[in-house]
C-alpha cells in the first residue's frame, strides 16, 4: 500500500524547474503496530546540516497532506502527533495510535526560492503541485503504518432497480460487501441455479475505509428483457472470517 513510490515522488519533484537534492532521507518501509501503541516513525538524514524536516500523511485513495514541520502544524491536527529531532535522526511521534492513523508517512526537506540558510519550508500544496522557479530538497521513501487488527466478517447489501425505474437501457444489480478485514472476499452471481460469469459481471477493486476495513462492489449487467423475465438473481459472498458464505437474492417481482 505504498501510494507514491520514491521514484514517483522523485519524478514529480524533478519535473519542477530547477529542483536539486540537498540531502538524502531514509525511512523504514513498513511498521506494523497495534491500536493504542505509541509509535516513532524514523527519518534519517545523511547530512548534519540544519535542514528543517516536514512530515506528510497519505491515506489510501487520497493525495498527501501536510502534518507538521517544527512549530508549524496542520489545522486541526491531533495533539497525539509530535516530533523529536536527534541530530541525523528525526521522528514523527504518534501517541496512542488509532485505526484512522493507518497511512503512508513521508518526511521531506524542501527549501524554496534559493533561501538555503533560512531553511524556508514550502506549504504542502505548493510542495506537491505548483511549479516554482527554484527547488532545493529531498523526500523520503515513505513509511507505511499498518494497524494490526483481528479478522472482521463482511456484511452484504444487494441493490436492484424497482419496476417503476426501468428504462430502455440495461439493468444493473449491485452487490456490496463492506466492513471486512483482511482483503480477500469472493463474490459470485447466479441466475436461478446457473452461474453467471463473463462480461455481464463487473467487480471493482477493494476500497479501504476510514476504519481500516475494506469494501468491494460487484455489478451484474442485464438486459431489460432478461430482468423482466422473472428470473431470480443471487449474489454469494465468501470471506475467511465467515463460517458459511453470505447470499442475497432478488428479482423484478420483489422490486415491484
Amino acid at each position: 500500500m505504498m501510494f507514491l513510490s520514491t521514484a514517483a515522488l522523485a519524478g514529480l519533484l524533478l519535473s519542477l524547474s530547477g529542483f536539486e537534492a540537498i540531502v538524502h532521507l531514509t525511512q523504514e518501509k513498513i511498521m506494523n503496530v497495534n491500536v493504542g501503541q505509541d509509535v516513532k516513525i524514523l527519518c534519517r538524514r545523511d547530512d548534519s546540516g540544519s535542514w528543517s524536516i516536514s512530515w506528510y500523511q497519505q491515506k489510501a485513495g487520497e493525495t498527501p497532506k501536510f502534518v507538521l514541520a517544527d512549530a508549524t502544524r496542520a489545522s486541526g491536527l491531533s495533539s497525539r502527533f509530535t516530533y523529536t529531532d536527534n541530530g541525523l535522526d528525526e521522528y514523527l511521534n504518534i501517541a496512542r495510535v488509532e485505526a484512522e492513523d493507518e497511512a503512508v508517512y513521508y518526511c521531506g526537506c524542501i527549501i524554496c526560492d534559493n533561501h538555503h540558510s533560512a531553511a524556508k519550508q514550502c506549504a504542502v500544496p505548493r510542495f506537491l503541485y505548483e511549479a516554482v522557479t527554484q527547488w532545493h530538497g529531498s523526500i523520503g521513501g515513505g513509511t507505511e503504518l499498518k494497524i494490526a487488527r483481528g479478522s472482521s466478517p463482511p456484511s452484504l447489501l444487494l441493490l436492484a432497480p424497482s419496476g417503476s425505474l426501468l428504462s430502455e437501457s440495461d439493468v444493473s444489480v449491485m452487490c456490496v460487501a463492506q466492513g471486512f478485514y483482511p482483503e480477500g472476499v469472493t463474490m459470485s452471481w447466479s441466475e436461478d441455479s446457473s452461474s453467471v460469469t463473463g462480461d455481464k459481471v463487473q467487480t471493482g477493486p477493494y476500497q479501504r475505509q476510514a476504519d481500516g476495513t475494506f469494501s468491494q462492489t460487484s455489478v451484474l449487467k442485464l438486459s431489460k428483457q432478461r430482468w423482466s423475465s422473472g428470473r431470480t438473481y443471487t449474489c454469494r459472498l465468501s470471506h475467511s472470517a465467515l463460517s458459511t458464505p453470505l447470499s442475497q437474492s432478488t428479482s423484478l417481482d420483489q422490486c415491484m
